[in-house]
């Protein structure tokens, strides 16, 4: 579980201090014309479909495009989503109102002279 908790650090899907609890997955297998965002507005999964990114984040071992998953694929999915995890799916989902980070400023270039 430890090894676990690491790698959804490490990949943004969980932050430090969320604890272990926390990290209890839902199984879902995969049905013909399924997609990450079908699955995701599951009522008995998240009843919210902006939040496929956490799913497709918490599979990377067996989803290497989310435009593509399968029939028979079993997925884990997360629950007990904190608000940060939240709020970050629903960023890189494109949920109107979202508030993201501000771009960086851009960094200064040398004049040619």
């Amino acid at each position: 579980m430890r090894s676990v908790i690491v790698a959804l650090i490490a990949i943004g899907i969980v932050s430090s201090a969320v604890p272990a609890r926390s990290l209890d997955t839902i199984e879902h297998t995969v049905e013909a014309g399924e997609t990450l965002w079908s699955i995701a507005a599951l009522s008995d999964v998240y009843d919210d479909p902006y939040l496929w990114p956490v799913i497709y984040k918490f599979n990377r071992d067996q989803i290497k495009d989310p435009a593509r998953i399968y029939a028979g694929q079993i997925l884990q999915i997360p629950i007990h989503l904190d608000g940060s995890v939240r709020q970050a799916s629903y960023i890189e989902a494109g949920r109107p109102g979202s508030v993201s980070a501000p771009p960086p400023p851009a960094r200064a270039t040398r004049s040619q002279e």
